[in-house]
Formats: C-alpha cells, structure tokens, sequence
C-alpha cells in the first residue's frame, strides 16, 4: 500500500517496519555489552566495568522506549492483543521498582514499593502490559523529580480491584498543562531530567495499556509538593477465575 492510496495506513505501516528494523541492531549492541559485562573478550577494570554497566542500562532503556512506541501504534491502531495469565502482583510491584532504581539513584532520589497486605497472592491480568504501564509511570515520576523519592503504593479495593499509586516529591502540575497530560510526545515546558525519559509517550501509554485493560488511570493530586497518579485495574484473584 502506498502513502497516496491510504497515507494514515502505509504511514502506520511504515513505523511499524521502522520500529521492527531498529531492534537488529540494538540488540546487537545489548549483547555485546552482556559479553564486554562478562570479559568475554579481557577482564574489566572497575571503572570499566562501570561504563558497560551503563551501556547496558541505558541501551535496555532504549530497547524499552522504542517497544513503547510501538505498543502506542498499536494501541492506536486497535490492534493491541491482551494475554491474561495468573502472576504474583507483588513480584511484579518490585521487579518494575527495581529496573528505574538504579536511574532514580543516579539522581539522588529515593524509590520506595510497597504492597498492601490485603492485595491477593495471586492476580489474573495481562502481566506485561500492566508491568508497561508501571514502568512508564515510574519513568515519568523520576524523570520530572529533581530531588526526594518516587512512591508506589499498590492496594486492593473494597471493590475488588487492584489499584497502584504512584507518588513524586516533583514541582506539580500546573492547571495549563494538565489538559495536555495523556497527549502523545507533550512533554511541556519543563524537560525531563533525564535523557532516557520517555519521548513523551508515558502517560499516553499506561493510559492506552490501562484502558485496554478496562481500566484507568487518572492525575489523583497535585500541588507544589509533588503528585500523585493512580492506576485502576479491575482485576480478577486467580484462584476466583
């Protein structure tokens, strides 16, 4: 299909393929820092062994960025496949924390998960894209956070849903761009911190994911202090499906 009979669709197509073809050799790049990593080729020094560490860091990061963009296309597109399976909601709570730790530590922040006591053993949801959505949030919560800590708080509802806080100790958002938030690659005036963040695809993300989902995510609070987005699932216990 060419872009003159059907522009919206061959444009679609177009990125998709783009995308697909960015992962040879970012892939190629990830393994050989897992080989450099390793001293496949010469033993490291320390503060080489530190670079690599960041090599591979921040390539994963952009192995992450780029599936992002793809799954927003997709989602887009209304061709997002959901795979619902049985997994451990607190694994997943702390496995998400701790891939951004060690971003949110080079900043000299703090990111703290926690999970309530009442939220099930077991949860049955499509994993990877409620991991996506947290992830994404999580991004965004120490990318716009110049100092103090990024909280996620997961919980289970009265209702029976599983619902995950995500608080910064950033500059709030102003009543100007709120309207703007969940708008794909707006990223305001204010750039993030950080330059892994997510090219304005966050929040349009873990939206389109959470919908997708039957769920929603919304901006709880805000103020100069910091803000607070919250994630809504309507998940069901595993052993109840």
């Amino acid at each position: 299909m060419s872009l003159q009979d059907d522009p919206h669709t061959a444009l679609v197509g177009m990125l998709r393929q783009m995308g697909h073809d960015m992962r040879v050799p970012l892939n190629t790049i990830l393994s050989t820092a897992d080989m450099l990593h390793e001293g496949m080729y010469d033993p490291l020094t320390p503060r080489q062994k530190k670079a690599v560490d960041r090599l591979q860091r921040n390539s994963q990061r952009l192995l992450a960025m780029l599936d992002d963009f793809l799954t927003t296309i997709k989602a887009n597109a209304g061709d997002l496949t959901l795979k619902p399976e049985r997994f451990d909601p607190r694994a997943l709570v702390e496995a998400a924390a701790e891939k951004v730790r060690p971003f949110a530590a080079d900043k000299g922040l703090t990111l703290r998960a926690s999970t309530g006591a009442a939220v099930p053993a077991r949860l049955l949801g499509d994993e990877k894209a409620i991991t996506r959505a947290l992830l994404a949030l999580l991004w965004n919560a120490v990318a716009y956070t110049a100092a103090g800590e990024v909280a996620l708080l997961a919980e289970w509802t009265a209702d029976a849903a599983w619902t995950v806080a995500i608080r910064d100790t950033g500059r709030g958002i102003t009543e100007d761009e709120r309207p703007h938030l969940f708008e794909p690659f707006w990223r305001g005036e204010e750039r993030p911190q950080i330059p892994t963040a997510s090219a304005g695809l966050g929040l349009p993300l873990a939206r389109a994911l959470c919908e997708a989902m039957g769920g929603r995510l919304m901006l709880e609070t805000t103020s100069a202090e910091g803000s607070t987005f919250r994630l809504y699932l309507p998940l069901s216990r595993a052993e109840d499906a």
